[in-house]
């Protein structure tokens, strides 16, 4: 199954994500900025990473939409902002 996490960087992002992927299934992240969290995610595995980390800015359409593609579960835990904040 593959998962995507649209603002996956934080605590629960990342929980649900070890787990996803202990599991079994294809997980992606769509973040604004890495974190230590994820960049251990990235790293955790000697032939693949345990993971996959998008740039995204949640405004515009880009790359990251082809992250979407094939999901079969998103489970989005954006933040609101303000305009104009990060």
């Amino acid at each position: 199954m593959k998962v995507v996490i649209p603002g996956g960087s934080g605590q629960v992002g990342a929980i649900l994500a070890r787990a996803f992927h202990r599991a079994g299934h294809e997980v992606v992240i769509l973040t604004r900025g890495l974190t230590r969290g994820l960049t251990r995610g990235l790293t955790s595995g000697p032939a693949k990473a345990a993971w996959r980390v998008v740039k995204w800015d949640g405004r515009t359409l880009g790359g990251w939409t082809s992250a979407l593609e094939g999901a079969d579960v998103v489970i989005n835990l954006i933040l609101a902002t303000r305009p104009g904040s990060q």
